[in-house]
């Protein structure tokens, strides 16, 4: 995958969903948002199984690998070193498939904005279940990692969106 620093280059690229969402919210949760909202890039990571990785940090339940991209980083690189990481395998991404952009505005203040984007990407296929070891888990604050042939029942939404792209 080429190098990516700037997700609105995906909004035209073929092949890749780009959707948009804007949210007004009331003025004291916009700033509790500025300062707890990051930009992720989340890798669906498959095996020769069929199986998608899938981890838990304790807040959002079962997820695709997801790492915080912090302004003008390396989404790719952040992307690669993160399954590696988690995963103690090396890890190709293939291509990005979503990208969700999402605008936080404080009521009242519709010109005053907040925006992250949460970049999904497909990585090449792995043999097996590679998982890295607790300590390197724990480090990452992860709470638990593993594989799944489907979609956790208790996970909806966009996050269950995403992870069925990987799965059945």
């Amino acid at each position: 995958m080429e190098t990516l620093f700037d997700p609105e280059s995906l909004r035209s690229h073929e092949g890749v969903t780009f959707l948009e969402e804007t949210h007004i919210i009331d003025k004291k949760e916009f700033e509790a948002a500025r300062e707890n909202l990051d930009s992720h890039v989340a890798v669906g990571v498959t095996n020769d199984e069929g199986e998608v990785l899938l981890m838990n940090d304790g807040s959002h339940g079962w997820t695709l690998t997801a790492f915080t991209v912090e302004p003008d980083e390396n989404w790719t690189d952040i992307g690669q070193r993160g399954v590696e990481k988690v995963t103690g395998a090396t890890v190709q991404l293939a291509r990005p498939e979503r990208v969700r952009h999402i605008e936080l505005s404080p009521e009242g203040e519709e010109n005053r904005q907040n925006s992250i984007y949460n970049v999904v990407v497909r990585a090449v296929p792995v043999e097996g279940r590679p998982v890295a070891d607790e300590q390197t888990l724990k480090e990452e604050d992860i709470q638990d990692i593993g594989w799944f042939n489907e979609v956790p029942p208790e996970q909806e939404g966009d996050v269950a969106d995403d992870i069925r792209l990987f799965v059945g």
